[in-house]
């Protein structure tokens, strides 16, 4: 082994990892040291397949492939020392941060989620925001910048949140005030969010909306005018509760789920998750003589109703995208697709009542019949115009197509989009003079890309042939066409980057409760917000 550990001293760290083979016995012995290690500690299983332990195991077998055996205890580090580098570190990773976004964010603009939470030990509220903006190689990125704790003595109100936030957002160099409508705003709808921002371009949480329409239409006033849908609902959630409370959900090849009202989604997981296990759960019920807890229960009432929800369930998670994609695009053919499935779904005598709800609560909340072409859903069918698939926005009618068109020429007029690039243009070098220049004042004058009129880049945009698959990134697409559409190129840098949902901030926040466990409740509220900087930020 030492001899091995002498010939690999001098490699890579990709040609050790790739290149060696390790035999079974230290195979089995590293399987015993993480059982021993995940049991000692109190550890998840997954742990062992973390990204940062995997990195600092491998870093101590680098190590030791450098130096020879060592003791570990000489090279980690105390506990305190790793509180105070966390620190450290992340003071330098926002300067890295902050060069990075600021030339882009400036010229193309950017959009910023943010959401407000409340731990459950000693009570803090937290206000975090993750910024969305496209790099200069065309490329979308996403990034936690904070979990910034309020002072405990300060209240939520619209005044203080904004203040609270663009204080926060300055130290990564953003000016909200500075950029005006080169940055959007992506949060719930609550009072104070929404006062907070009032001066800005602010976009409410799609996937909110849905949920909203949901929990409208499944409210007890509506439920009670549909029965037989009500007293589904009722069964299966006791039915559930009974498994959950008797024992008998091992029995089943995969759990039931509970409908938990702060869950999107959750009815619909509760019903799919009966109707899926549905001839287990028959068979685990008859054995034990209770086969009228789910003889009660119409099946065909309960296909109906999954079937119901599903698009629902299918919306929330392509809105909810894992950040990678632009998902503004989608807002607009799902509301679109929703409003068509519910208006199809009140000719159904058990669904009328929640689906015409349904279709009020879309059409309101989601304001597919404003024609203001800085509205918030006018971002959205910009977004849709500029996926080059869905650039005829069939969708739509010949008036909303048109209202389109004319709210991205706005939004290029307003946010200077058609001069984005000047600077950036290399001078064309200098032709050779030949014969022809003596007759120069009759030479037909050669238009360049860059000087098409925004109407020119429009029109061919809409008929050109089209060479893109439905799985081809669409913001390379515009890289690739940004000299023929330059204007368009700009814009779609900027409405693409756009999230349709304010996940991305509430997925930081589940990383908080993570955080903020029990044993590390005392975790100062700084170092939270260090830690969840760097879990979001380092590579």
């Amino acid at each position: 082994c030492s001899r091995l550990l002498h010939a690999l001293s001098g490699q890579t760290k990709l040609a050790f990892t790739k290149s060696l083979l390790v035999p079974e016995k230290f195979k089995k012995e590293t399987r015993d040291k993480c059982v021993q290690f995940v049991c000692q500690d109190i550890r998840p299983y997954d742990t062992i397949s973390g990204k940062g332990f995997t990195q600092l195991a491998q870093h101590l077998v680098d190590t030791a492939a450098r130096i020879g055996k060592f003791d570990v205890c000489e090279i980690l580090p105390h506990p305190t020392t790793v509180s105070r580098n966390v620190e450290m570190r992340a003071q330098s990773l926002r300067k890295h941060v902050v060069e990075e976004i600021t030339a882009t964010i400036s010229k193309f603009g950017c959009a910023v989620t943010a959401d407000i939470w409340t731990e459950t030990y000693r009570k803090t509220s937290f206000l975090s925001a993750t910024i969305h903006y496209v790099n200069e190689q065309s490329e979308l990125h996403s990034r936690v910048l904070f979990a910034a704790p309020f002072d405990p003595s300060t209240s939520k109100t619209g005044e203080n949140i904004r203040r609270h936030l663009l204080q926060n957002l300055r130290v990564f160099g953003i000016d909200a005030r500075d950029m005006g409508k080169k940055i959007i705003f992506v949060t719930d709808r609550g009072a104070n969010m929404i006062s907070a921002l009032r001066e800005y371009t602010r976009l409410n949480c799609t996937a909110h909306i849905l949920n909203v329409t949901l929990s409208s239409a499944f409210g007890t006033a509506i439920i009670e005018k549909s029965p037989e849908i009500a007293s589904l609902l009722t069964d299966v959630k006791k039915l559930v509760t009974y498994f959950k409370h008797s024992g008998q959900q091992g029995k089943l090849k995969k759990s039931l789920k509970q409908s938990i009202e702060t869950q999107w989604n959750s009815n619909f997981d509760m019903l799919n998750s009966v109707l899926e296990r549905y001839e287990d759960i028959a068979s685990v019920l008859t054995e034990s003589n209770n086969y009228d807890k789910i003889g009660r229960i119409s099946i065909s009432t309960l296909k109906l109703l999954v079937s119901f929800l599903k698009p629902f369930k299918e919306a929330t998670d392509d809105l909810e995208t894992d950040n990678t994609a632009p998902s503004a695009s989608l807002v607009l053919p799902w509301s679109v697709r929703l409003i068509e499935h519910c208006t199809s779904a009140t000719k159904d005598p058990l669904l009328s009542e929640i689906a015409t709800v349904c279709v009020t609560r879309l059409k309101e909340l989601l304001s597919a019949d404003s024609t203001s072409s800085h509205s918030v859903h006018m971002l959205y069918k910009i977004a849709t115009f500029l996926t080059p698939n869905l650039r005829g926005l069939r969708m739509l009618d010949e008036r909303g197509r048109q209202n389109v068109i004319q709210g991205v020429k706005e939004m290029i007029e307003d946010l200077k989009f058609d001069h984005a690039h000047d600077e950036d243009v290399e001078p064309t070098p200098a032709k050779r003079p030949t014969v022809l220049h003596k007759f120069s004042d009759w030479e037909e004058e050669e238009e360049s890309c860059g000087s098409k009129s925004l109407d020119v880049q429009i029109q061919e945009y809409r008929t050109m042939k089209l060479e893109l698959s439905s799985q081809q990134n669409i913001l390379q697409w515009w890289n690739s066409n940004s000299s023929q559409f330059p204007a368009l190129s700009n814009l779609a840098r900027f409405v693409l980057c756009i999230p349709a949902t304010s996940a991305p901030s509430e997925r930081a926040f589940s990383l908080c409760g993570r955080i903020l466990e029990e044993r590390r409740s005392v975790l100062k509220p700084s170092s939270v917000s260090d830690i969840l900087f760097l879990h979001g930020n380092l590579k």
